[in-house]
């Protein structure tokens, strides 16, 4: 991944306050959405100073980036542990997309302002976040042709387990009054995995 430049070279500090910015940024994303969020507010949220923020970024476009950074690296953290020790492609599949589901529900304010505010990174950075999401479809898309499934069939399945994984998120307003996040998980698992298990 891309990396975004700091001024401080203590790695240990700059992972520490770029947790903290992310955090704020998710909290005044949440609230503002990207374009009317400054850094000022991005700052403060952080508990840090509008000077010293600068220190570990450039912009409110490495904020984002670094959002998407740390989004996708929790995706891929989980997925990368779910199956990597069951030779059975049809358990793996099961176990990844599953894992790809909790990791929605874990961060679902991300995934939401994933789905929202992609369209305000620089293409360079979209381009990164992109190959990394891809990888993800790539863990479906090995599994599914482990199983035996044609590339072609594969590459459209492995895509829409990747988008369906985020269902029960983005439809939550309509869902929590009757459905729990097991439920909805089930049903997912039933529903679109049932023909190949």
């Amino acid at each position: 991944m891309k990396r975004v430049k700091s001024k401080v070279k203590d790695k240990h500090l700059v992972d520490e306050k770029r947790k903290k910015i992310v955090d704020g940024a998710i909290s005044v994303f949440s609230e503002k959405g990207y374009p009317n969020a400054t850094v000022r507010e991005i700052a403060e949220a952080a508990g840090l100073g509008l000077g010293s923020i600068y220190d570990y970024v450039k912009s409110k476009d490495d904020i984002l980036y670094l959002f998407y950074e740390n989004y996708m690296n929790r995706f891929y953290e989980k997925l990368s542990t779910a199956d990597e020790y069951d030779a059975d492609p049809k358990r793996r599949l099961r176990v990844t997309y599953e894992a790809l589901i909790d990791v929605c529900f874990e961060l679902e304010d991300q995934v939401m302002l994933a789905y929202t505010q992609a369209r305000y990174m620089k293409k360079p950075y979209l381009k990164e976040i992109l190959t990394r999401e891809a990888e993800i479809v790539e863990r479906f898309f090995d599994i599914l042709t482990d199983m035996g499934m044609e590339r072609r069939d594969a590459d459209l399945r492995a895509n829409f387990l990747v988008y369906s994984a985020v269902f029960g998120v983005l439809r939550r307003w309509n869902l929590k009054h009757l459905h729990d996040r097991t439920r909805i998980t089930e049903y997912l698992i039933d529903t679109n995995l049932k023909p190949y298990l």
